[in-house]
């Protein structure tokens, strides 16, 4: 089977289009030389003349026109290729899945997709195409150890595996919300005890939540419960339910800075409670990441984390 050479090809290619092998050289950056050289060992290899020397110009013979119709496709094709492996791999412009918790989708992940194409995107690299999946920490989890996702950027507690790598890059902390109508707002309450919340209904996300484990710990430390529970799935509509005086919650401070500018909460801090919340990022331990995938790393590493609301911290 006849084996033949891209480069000799690529060579060849230009000889055929300049009409010479000087003007073929100066194009590609090789010395003449070389170009001949590659152009006659084409031909030993193949056992047919490719061009007529006429003068200073060369011209393709009858077998030289066949080769260059089949050589431009084969080259292009060659070109597609590479182009299509390096695009998976994320050396050039490509694809970056991403698996997000849906609280950081919402307050956080907007402003690191700024950051990342403001540093990252350019004509070199090209434009990185995102495929995000929404999920909690669990099913996020998941999608890591089945290489769904090439990272995740969760909250914690996320439960530790022997293939997955955990790095925080977030700290924030919980905090109690209740209505602006609500006794514990007509009362100026800045803070609020645990023990206090067992005639509450308490409004939460759906098990698997990081944000639910998280207040259940909580809630479990301190040896109480809520009498009723309102279960949803996404802290939005938590915290429009509690704005509208159907409960109370325990949510992340920096879901509700937009809430605190207008008043329509009212925000108190969680005494006797390990309230400190860590948000993390994960991935497959043998997955060698692509390019994107790194850069989007080093904007998750330097971004910096959102401080607590004045009003949080009193």
């Amino acid at each position: 089977m006849l084996s033949l050479d891209l480069q000799k090809l690529q060579i060849f290619c230009e000889v055929a289009r300049q009409r010479s092998f000087t003007r073929a050289a100066e194009a590609l950056y090789l010395t003449q030389p070389t170009v001949s050289q590659q152009v006659q060992a084409l031909e030993r290899q193949i056992g047919v003349r490719l061009f007529e020397r006429l003068a200073k110009e060369v011209y393709l013979t009858e077998a030289g026109k066949v080769l260059y119709s089949k050589a431009v496709n084969l080259l292009s094709q060659a070109q597609e290729t590479e182009q299509a492996v390096r695009e998976a791999a994320g050396i050039s412009a490509g694809s970056l899945d991403l698996g997000v918790g849906v609280t950081l989708a919402t307050y956080v992940l907007p402003e690191l997709l700024r950051r990342f194409k403001m540093s990252y995107n350019s004509p070199s690299n090209g434009a990185v195409k995102f495929e995000i999946a929404l999920g909690n920490t669990e099913a996020l989890a998941q999608k890591l150890l089945k290489n769904e996702v090439d990272l995740a950027l969760v909250g914690t507690p996320m439960e530790p595996h022997p293939l997955l790598e955990i790095h925080p890059f977030l700290e924030d902390k919980l905090i109690m919300i209740c209505s602006p109508s609500d006794v514990w707002a007509a009362e100026g309450r800045s803070s609020v005890n645990l023990s206090e919340i067992g005639n509450r209904t308490m409004l939460v996300r759906e098990r698997g939540s990081a944000l639910q484990a998280f207040a259940s710990q909580m809630l479990e430390v301190a040896h109480t419960q809520a009498e009723n529970y309102l279960v949803m799935a996404n802290l939005e509509a938590i915290k429009r339910s509690v704005e509208i005086g159907l409960g109370v919650a325990i949510v992340p401070a920096l879901s509700v800075r937009r809430e605190l500018e207008s008043s329509r909460l009212h925000v108190m801090d969680i005494d006797g409670a390990k309230v400190g919340r860590t948000f993390v990022y994960a991935h497959h331990k043998d997955k060698e990441l692509t390019r994107p995938a790194r850069a989007f790393l080093e904007v998750i590493k330097a971004y910096a984390g959102y401080s607590i609301p004045a009003e949080a911290e009193a």
